[in-house]
C-alpha cells in the first residue's frame, strides 16, 4: 500500500469512528504534534483520545477534500475539517455552529510502512471565529 493510500485509509476510518481499527496500521512507536494547540500525542491511545475530543466537539465531523504528496517515508494531506459544533470543546460550550477549515498533516513511516508519526497545522483562531467564541469584528478592529 502506498503511503497516500494509507493516508487516506486513517481518514476513513476517522470518518467512520473506526479509531480501534487503525492500530493495523501505525508501528510500536507513535507521535503526534497539534501545532495549533501546542500538544504532542506520545503513542496511540492519546492520539486516539485527541480524535475523540474532536467527534465529541462536532460528532458530525468529518475529513473532505483530500488531496495528498508522498514521498519515500513520508504523505502529506491536504484536506478540509468539517462539522456542527454540537458538544463541548474543551471548557467552550457548544455553539450549533459550523465549522470549516483547511487542514495540512504530514505523517511519517518505517520501512514496513506502517505510520510512527505527524503533525497536523490548521487555524484553530479560525475554529473560534466560525464558533462565535470570538468576534471577528474585534480582530479587525471594525464595529
Amino acid at each position: 500500500m502506498r503511503h497516500a493510500e494509507t493516508h487516506l485509509k486513517l481518514h476513513q476510518l476517522f470518518n467512520e469512528r473506526q479509531f480501534d481499527d487503525m492500530d493495523a496500521y501505525v508501528g510500536e512507536q507513535y507521535a503526534y504534534i497539534d501545532h495549533a494547540r501546542g500538544i504532542t500525542m506520545h503513542s496511540l491511545d492519546e492520539f486516539k483520545d485527541w480524535m475523540r475530543e474532536w467527534t465529541t466537539a462536532f460528532s458530525d465531523a468529518h475529513v473532505l477534500g483530500e488531496s495528498f504528496v508522498e514521498g519515500e517515508n513520508v504523505s502529506v494531506a491536504y484536506f478540509h475539517g468539517r462539522g456542527e459544533n454540537d458538544g463541548p470543546m474543551g471548557s467552550l460550550p457548544a455553539t450549533r455552529r459550523q465549522m470549516d477549515i483547511p487542514f495540512c498533516e504530514t505523517l511519517r513511516y518505517d520501512q514496513q510502512g506502517r505510520v510512527i508519526g505527524g503533525e497536523v497545522y490548521y487555524d484553530q483562531l479560525g475554529i473560534l471565529t466560525q464558533l462565535g467564541h470570538i468576534e471577528s469584528s474585534k480582530l479587525t478592529g471594525t464595529a
